[in-house]
């Protein structure tokens, strides 16, 4: 049995279309909510409210402020602003918009089918470096 010779080009966009319209279509139906400013969490098992969080990183600005040149308060400086995306971050609720299984399967097909498209091409070996 002969295979018919394929066009990489129209894979990879017919790939990279479907991808983009399987994403667009599930982040339509995705809700995200935050609670940061009305909540708590818990961090390393302590119960900390999410206002508190700010508070070490007042601290570093005013150590900063006072000694410029110390290298210690950049970091601590730095560490509290990484502690504050944390905590929005795990404040963050994602909730999926109530939608028919048949939809649902169909936003799957169109991800999983056009990243495997585009996969195939990108992973041929007829396109790797010779030197390699």
């Amino acid at each position: 049995m002969k295979r018919r010779k394929q066009n990489d080009l129209l894979t990879f966009l017919g790939g990279l279309a479907m991808l983009v319209a399987g994403l667009y279509w599930l982040m339509t139906k995705v809700t995200v909510s935050s609670g940061f400013f009305g909540g708590s969490f818990s961090f390393g098992g302590y119960h900390v409210n999410s206002g508190l969080i700010v508070v070490p990183f007042i601290a570093c600005i005013v150590w900063l402020f006072v000694n410029p040149d110390s290298f210690l308060a950049k970091i601590c400086v730095g560490l509290s602003v990484i502690l504050i995306i944390a905590a929005i971050i795990m404040n963050t609720h994602i909730h999926m918009q109530s939608t028919s299984l048949y939809e649902y399967l169909l936003m799957l097909v169109f991800i999983f089918g056009g990243g495997a498209m585009v996969l195939k091409v990108l992973c041929n070996p007829k396109y790797k470096d010779p030197d390699d």
